[in-house]
């Protein structure tokens, strides 16, 4: 008899599909995972639009017509895929739906996204060159999912696949602050 964990894993991976067939008949399989994304923050970002969402005696239309309006401007593909997952009572495995479409994304069009912090937005030139970079380490297309981060103060942080690549000033700042607390100051003696 399939637990509940089992059923989760097999309902967000038919999500997954579906969205993912979806976003390649348009075209938009990057898109659709940024749009993934921004879905999650919202309703992971409010307590309210969640409560709203998993509460079982608001009809499922009304949750529908909710979420069609909230994320407005986004895929349609998304959008659908947010809704039935409401509707069904199932909005609870929009993060892992939303981490299973990147990696099947990933393998579908055979790149890796990569998160990029920085503390201003990269410009176009420095973008190219990191993304050839990335490239030639990974062996693949690569994707670059940006974001600005001021209080890195400058540097750069990248992640994929549970790896972390961490060079920003702040950090540096930090080991260094740590290394020089360690060091006698030679008045000790």
């Amino acid at each position: 008899m399939p637990t509940n964990r089992m059923l989760d894993k097999q309902a967000a991976a038919a999500y997954v599909s579906c969205l993912l067939e979806a976003a390649q008949g348009a075209d938009r399989v990057f898109e659709d995972l940024e749009d993934l994304r921004a879905a999650r923050r919202a309703v992971s970002g409010s307590s309210q639009m969640r409560e709203f969402l998993q509460n079982r005696s608001i009809p499922a239309k009304n949750k529908k017509a909710f979420l069609r309006d909230a994320l407005k401007g986004m895929s349609p593909e998304v959008i659908s895929t947010v809704a039935v997952m409401a509707e069904r009572d199932e909005i609870r495995l929009l993060g892992r739906v939303t981490e299973n479409y990147e990696s099947a994304a990933e393998a579908a069009t055979k790149s890796v996204v990569v998160d990029v912090t920085t503390a201003v937005p990269l410009d176009d030139h420095l973008r190219e060159v990191i993304k050839a970079k990335l490239k030639a380490d990974l062996g693949s297309d690569v994707r670059l999912n940006e974001s600005v981060d001021r209080s890195i103060l400058g540097g750069i942080i990248m992640s994929a696949h549970g790896k972390l690549m961490d060079a920003s000033v702040k950090t540096q700042l930090v080991h260094a602050r740590s290394v020089l607390s360690k060091v006698p100051t030679g008045g000790d003696e």
